[in-house]
């Protein structure tokens, strides 16, 4: 290819000649730029695919040419942009323009090689779109510095926004993990990384630290740990996903739960992770053995009730019979097709189901669960349960009705019987609350209409507890049966006994016509509980308490009634028990108190109101030893007698707990006076009936507390009253005699007033026969009661025991003792009980009288 240059030419005249010229051969420069328009082509291809637009600055002159594609990202036309750097600075966020241009600065400088960075431009709709701007310096002057710069910009707005949808996903994600439920795990290599808060709540853990870091197969139970290393080696295999299973977690805290366990791997970064989703079913899983349970006994239940199908036309005539239905009715299906449900009733029931059957075919509507009786070929009445559907035609006319009957025989029985348990004592087969309540509610009804009257008779057996606490609960339900059975056997047909509880029973007596004929009945019980009761080869005496309120005077409703008895019946127990009081509402006021004083009683040890008062016992050489008597420092009604608050902790059960502070207390004091009072003289303690039941734990508590406070058992006699003593001989003895056989020194107290065996007498490992301060009041007065001194003296003598004496006012009576034998007494005329600082002071001084 050449290029060609000339000029014309001319003559004299001016006439033209032609031309004058030269050529040249231009083939490699028209080559050069066919090669640069198609570079420049393919570029523009380029930048147009990838959404690229080139840009060049004139560093210089501040000008920025940007190629074709700028102006579409501005929202433009598509042309060639020429506009200036302080121009594009303005339209980039504000928060981008500092870090843009320092890295621009560092480029020009030659601090990094290539600018690169990301920034938000505002467009022509005024929104922002995200740039990715790339490029180098092209030119330096001979002194380095940068004249130009050229890049390329991508509009990277997509993945910009599809990172920050990713990220906010993340949050969400992480947030609701974080809140999750179900407890969530992150391990890798099977050490924990990541545990939600469900999961530390549900592994027991206080803190991330306790579980980051452990080992996932630490919380396997050992049952379940092969099978948690099969699913990790599957999982461990490739990214993978397992569905749930249940699995026995240990937590930290050593407890067990069930749980629900999925999991899933999955690359991270070139590793495998593992993801566990951890719900606890401990409480699901129990419902659902509850709910198996119980549908193993809906599929026993039905086995057992011998369901069928039935179908029958509109005039209940069956059609269509199940072969089950042979097993429940006896009858083959071929005689029961074509007939009726009632013609195989008795005949009051298949007239009560005409009545109901007419009902249901005009209503047309479906039932359940009627229950009616069938005679069955045998002739066996039983019980059906039925149910049905309405069948209809295509035209909606009824044509008769679906369904299916079983037989519920054994579950009306079992109804029946649950009503029988529900109303009733498990242990005597009597009415209970309920059904007593039920049946006085009907008696009150009736006594209200005719104006009669009707009798509660609350019936309490006295010391019941000490047969439980010494013979066991067993005797004592043996006991309770044989006390119904003969109450039972006494009553007539329209009376009531029942057993609300404990050892209470409850008497209703209906028709009574005076109070007197209560009186009678309350007698009647008293004279069948006298007679013994044998019981697991013992003989048991048995007296009751009982509290009597008459209908309609002492109350209008039950609940009135059975309040005021057991007022009566407190009443008859402060009384001395075995014997019977009428309600009256002075009565209420007094037991009122009694309770009152009950609860005081309760705190009163926790609030130390309790305290320990020294009576000294005397003999014929001064003073010998002293009583420990408890008295309470009542907050209102200031140092109170034992007369005024053991009868209440008796009946209360706190004397137990009344009996081990004393003897903790007094223990105490003593082995302080060791040192101040060696030797003599010696303490004696009450013991109460509850006490002594407890037997060899009594025993084993009473040589620990010996052992504790450094006291020689020589020096220590438990009194035990006749009546205590008399009440359980038997094994009063044997506790008697481990007692004696620590050391300790034994007395009966308040001899004479009960019922004494001297055969047992002479067997008891006693020391000491105390006279109840009874027969001294009229000791001067009466030669019955000094006769009555001078024997028990005379027979403790022949007993090789010693005779003390209590509740000596005067010197005559201290005279008549003497002379009758007595060795010992006690009593205001000697001393009234001392505070322990007194007591010493009279001991150390009796002790320094004898020695001058």
């Amino acid at each position: 290819m050449h290029a060609v240059s000339g000029q014309p030419r001319y003559d004299a005249a001016g006439s033209f000649l032609g031309y004058r010229g030269v050529g040249r051969d231009i083939t490699e420069r028209r080559r050069a730029e066919v090669e640069l328009a198609a570079a420049k082509e393919r570029l523009q291809l380029a930048l147009d695919s990838s959404g690229g637009i080139l840009w060049d600055t004139d560093l210089q002159t501040g000008k920025v040419y940007l190629s074709e594609g700028w102006a579409e990202f501005l929202g433009l036309p598509r042309a060639p942009t020429v506009t200036t750097v302080e121009e594009l600075v303005r339209g980039v966020h504000p928060e981008d323009v500092p870090g843009g241009l320092k890295i621009s600065v560092e480029v020009m400088k030659g601090q990094r090689p290539d600018y690169s960075g990301e920034h938000r431009f505002r467009v022509a709709d005024g929104s922002w779109k995200w740039l990715l701007s790339r490029g180098r310096v092209t030119e330096r002057d001979a002194a380095g510095r940068a004249l130009r710069m050229t890049g390329i910009n991508l509009d990277v707005t997509a993945r910009k926004l599809a990172e920050q949808a990713r990220n906010e996903a993340e949050e969400r994600y992480r947030a609701l993990i974080e809140l999750a439920p179900d407890g969530v795990v992150v391990s890798s290599g099977g050490i924990v990384e990541y545990a939600n808060p469900a999961a530390m709540r549900l592994l027991r853990a206080r803190s991330p630290r306790e579980v980051l870091g452990r080992s996932m197969e630490s919380f396997v139970h050992p049952a379940h740990v092969e099978r948690y290393r099969e699913r990790l080696g599957i999982l461990s295999a490739g990214p993978v996903a397992t569905g749930f299973e249940e699995r026995r977690l240990r937590c930290l805290d050593g407890s067990e739960v069930e749980a629900e366990v999925a999991s899933v791997s999955y690359l991270e970064r070139g590793r495998l992770v593992m993801q566990t989703v951890v719900r606890d079913v401990t409480d699901q899983r129990r419902v659902r053995e509850a709910l198996a349970e119980r549908e193993q006994r809906f599929r026993d239940v039905v086995e057992a009730s011998g369901e069928y199908v039935w179908e029958t036309d509109a005039d209940w005539r069956y059609t269509y019979l199940s072969a089950r239905v042979e097993s429940v009715l006896g009858h083959m299906r071929t005689e029961l097709l074509g007939r009726t449900p009632r013609e195989f009733m008795p005949l009051g029931e298949a007239r009560a189901l005409d009545e109901w059957f007419e009902r249901s075919r005009a209503e047309g509507l479906p039932f359940r669960d009627l229950v009616h009786r069938s005679i069955t070929k045998s002739g066996r009445v039983i019980w059906q349960q039925v149910s049905g559907m309405p069948v209809r035609d295509a035209a909606g006319r009824l044509v008769g009705y679906r369904g299916t009957g079983a037989d519920v025989t054994a579950r009306k029985q079992a109804e029946e019987r649950i009503q029988y348990l529900a109303t009733r004592d498990a242990l005597t087969g009597l009415p209970n609350r309920a059904l007593l309540a039920d049946r006085a509610g009907h008696a009150i009804l009736a006594a209200a209409r005719s104006r009669g009257m009707l009798a509660v008779l609350l019936i309490d057996l006295d010391r019941f507890k000490l047969v439980n606490d010494s013979l066991g609960h067993g005797a004592g339900d043996a006991l309770l049966g044989a006390v119904a059975e003969r109450l039972a056997n006494t009553l007539r047909r329209d009376d009531t006994l029942a057993r609300p509880g404990g050892d209470e029973f409850v008497l209703l007596w209906d028709g009574l016509k005076t109070a007197q004929d209560a009186a009678l009945v309350a007698r009647r019980v008293q004279d069948v509980l006298q007679r013994p009761f044998t019981i697991e080869g013992r003989t048991l005496n048995v007296t009751a308490s009982i509290g009597v309120a008459i209908y309609p005077e002492d109350g209008r409703d039950f609940s009135e009634l059975l309040k005021n008895a057991e007022t009566a019946l407190y009443d008859a127990k402060e009384g001395g028990r075995n014997g019977f009081r009428f309600f009256s509402p002075a009565l209420h006021t007094r037991v009122v108190a009694r309770l009152a004083l009950e609860s005081e009683l309760r705190g009163a040890l926790a609030r130390g109101e309790l305290q320990l008062r020294w009576q000294p016992v005397m003999g014929r050489e001064g003073l010998v030893g002293a009583e420990v008597l408890v008295r309470w420092n009542h907050p209102q009604r200031g140092l109170l007698g034992p007369d005024a608050f053991i009868p209440a902790a008796e009946e209360s059960g706190l004397i137990r707990a009344i009996g081990e502070w004393t003897l903790d207390r007094a223990l105490s004091q003593v082995g302080a006076w060791q040192a101040t009072l060696p030797g003599a003289p010696w303490f004696a303690l009450n013991v109460s009936a509850l006490e002594l039941a407890q037997g060899d734990a009594y025993v084993a508590r009473l040589r620990e507390a010996l052992d504790t406070h450094g006291v020689p058992a020589g020096r220590l006699e438990l009194e035990v009253t006749e009546r205590v003593l008399m009440s359980h001989l038997p094994e009063s003895v044997e506790t008697l005699r481990k007692i004696g056989a620590l050391g300790v020194r034994l007395a009966i107290d308040d001899f004479g007033t009960g019922y004494s065996s001297l055969a047992y007498l002479r067997r008891l490992p006693i020391d000491k026969l105390k006279i109840d301060r009874g027969f001294l009041r009229e000791l001067e007065s009466s030669s019955g009661d000094a006769m009555i001194v001078e024997t028990i003296a005379a027979m403790a003598r022949g007993l090789g025991l010693h005779v003390a004496a209590e509740g000596v006012e005067t010197e005559a009576q201290r005279r008549k003792l003497v002379a009758a034998g007595c060795e010992e007494w006690q009593g205001h005329l000697y001393s009234e009980p001392l505070e322990a600082a007194a007591f010493e002071r009279l001991a150390q001084g009796e002790r320094a009288a004898r020695s001058a």
